[in-house]
């Protein structure tokens, strides 16, 4: 006991999380039979014992926790749990046991992200996996609106996206930008991904805030496979985004010679003009692009005054 008497000349708060954070599972037993210590006991910065065993890698002190009725969706500071916290130290073990216990999957952070969306960003396919097959929920938004399946998306996790989509994930959600995971994939040259969401039946012609579709995001960022994906799976060639500018027309701006092939023979519009009223042709006449120019002309643009 000489462990205990010395712990309340001091703060039995910190002491007692000390002694949890470290790992010293009979002690912290003993404080906790002891019935000095409440088992849901927060120090300042709102984390629990359980908090601080589970962010600390200590499996035994979490089962000592939720044997002795700990509660498990407590939240400290950051809005983190025991449950986000196993999740950002990649501990499958630690979630499980959890997991089992009846955590709650979909708590968010003080970002917005639940754990399953915080294993999906960083890339922990084991821990995502777990979390998915219990029950967690794929299109909860962080405070960006951003999803799981539009983080993946963004980041090139392509068997994550697999997982999520086969998980029923929404393919069509929209972040605060107005942003798809289709969007993201494609403004951020993630080709493998961009075919798997095509195929799963994304749509195709949604617009961001700015007005610009999956295949304008490749258009005008010279992805031409993507664009080339877009066109054969029916993406409307001719949306204009917030300035009048039509796919085309940013990859004639861009100079991409072989995006702009491909745009003109799918059959883009070549007499779209944009806000200024200029068209793809006079856009590429005024920068120059000669060969574009040429494209152009010899598919039958014209000027748009």
């Amino acid at each position: 006991m000489g462990f205990i008497s010395n712990l309340f000349g001091k703060d039995k708060t910190q002491n007692f999380l000390d002694a949890c954070k470290h790992g010293q599972t009979e002690n912290v037993e003993k404080l906790l039979n002891s019935d000095k210590i409440e088992v849901n006991l927060q120090d300042a910065y709102g984390k629990t014992g359980l908090i601080c065993a589970a962010n600390n890698g200590h499996r035994d002190l979490v089962e000592l926790f939720i044997e002795n009725g700990a509660d498990l969706n407590v939240q400290d500071e950051n809005g983190d749990t025991a449950l986000i916290s196993a999740a950002k130290i990649e501990r499958g073990d630690i979630l499980d046991l959890l997991i089992k216990a009846g955590a709650d999957l979909n708590i968010q952070d003080e970002n917005g992200d639940t754990a399953l969306k915080f294993a999906v960003k960083v890339g922990f396919r084991q821990i995502a996996g777990l979390l998915i097959e219990s029950g967690a929920n794929p299109d909860t938004q962080d405070r960006n609106g951003e999803t799981a399946l539009i983080s993946a998306a963004y980041r090139g996790h392509k068997d994550l996206a697999e997982l999520l989509i086969k998980a029923g994930a929404d393919l069509n959600i929209q972040d605060n930008n107005h942003n798809t995971a289709l969007n993201a994939a494609a403004k951020t040259g993630h080709k493998s991904i961009v075919e798997l969401l095509i195929n799963a039946g994304a749509d195709c012609d949604v617009q961001d805030k700015s007005g610009k579709t999956a295949l304008i995001y490749a258009a005008e960022r010279g992805y031409k496979d993507i664009a080339a994906l877009l066109v054969k799976a029916g993406a409307d060639l001719n949306i204009r985004d917030e300035n009048g500018l039509s796919a085309l027309m940013f990859s004639a701006q861009a100079g991409y010679k072989d995006i702009t092939e491909l745009l003109i023979k799918a059959g883009a519009d070549l007499t779209i003009q944009d806000h200024n009223g200029n068209t793809a042709l006079e856009i590429a006449e005024e920068i120059g692009f000669d060969e574009i120019v040429n494209l152009l002309t010899r598919a039958g643009a014209g000027s748009g005054s």
